[in-house]
Parts: structure tokens; C-alpha cells; sequence
């Protein structure tokens, strides 16, 4: 399939914002080691802070719109193989 082809369907506008939201939380993730707006904790705090994070990412992951549009760009190829 050349990149002329190629049609990238538009998700729609809550799937749009719920993957936006995970980008976001994923990026909290990734620099809970580096912090910029909070101050010194303890190592439970943070690993409940990485839990918590995660389990937002699950949650934005398990929605219908974001599940259905995941899967039209898996079928369309898009996606990167599991």
C-alpha cells in the first residue's frame, strides 16, 4: 500500500480526547522518577502515584471508542505488530 493510498480514518472526538488523556498519563509514567511539580516522597507514595497512573491508562484503554478505534487501525495495518 503506497503512503497515496494510505486513508487514515478520524477517530471520533471522545475517542480523540481519551487517547490525548493517555498520552498525557503516559508521560507522567515515564518522569514519575523526575518529578517537576512536587516535592520529595517517600518510595510507597510514588509506586501508589505509578499504580494510580496506570490504572487511568487501563481504564482510557478498556473504552469502547478508543477499543473500536484502535481496532480499525490494527485492520488497517497501522498499527505497530503485537
Amino acid at each position: 500500500m503506497s503512503s497515496e493510498e494510505l486513508t487514515v480514518p478520524i477517530p471520533s472526538k471522545e475517542a480523540l480526547i481519551r487517547l490525548a488523556s493517555i498520552a498525557v498519563r503516559a508521560e507522567e509514567l515515564l518522569a514519575a522518577d523526575n518529578p517537576r511539580d512536587k516535592v520529595p516522597v517517600g518510595l510507597n507514595t510514588i509506586k501508589n502515584d505509578r499504580r494510580r497512573t496506570m490504572e487511568s491508562i487501563l481504564v482510557l484503554l478498556a473504552d469502547a471508542e478508543v477499543r473500536n478505534y484502535l481496532a480499525e487501525l490494527e485492520r488497517l495495518g497501522l498499527l505497530p505488530i503485537k
